[in-house]
């Protein structure tokens, strides 16, 4: 009985908290760590303002969107044909975001 309470309180309940804590960890400007690995690669003091849009799309948050059903797919085709935002438009890459 003595054995199980020191694993509950040495292991089990600081092991919670941790996890806890880790989940919702997040870099200076409440930008995720995850996605701060990520922005760091593609922001440069030489980037332009149009390519925001790619930078955005690759966020963690943002990547991980599907889309719902017919209605959300023929909004986005209509939008994706549209010439004033093609530019903006991040184009697929081989590369991965870090992990």
């Amino acid at each position: 009985m003595l054995i199980a309470f020191f694993i509950v309180i040495i292991f089990i309940i600081p092991g919670y908290f941790l996890s806890k804590i880790s989940d919702n960890e997040k870099d200076v400007g409440g930008v995720d760590v995850d996605n701060r690995k990520i922005f760091t690669d593609l922001i440069n003091e030489n980037m332009t303002g149009k390519i925001i849009p790619s930078i955005l799309a690759q966020s963690l948050e943002f990547s991980q969107m599907k889309v719902r059903n017919d209605q959300e797919l023929n909004i986005l085709k209509s939008i994706k044909s549209n010439d004033l935002v093609k530019e903006a438009i991040p184009k697929p890459s081989d590369k991965k975001p870090p992990v």
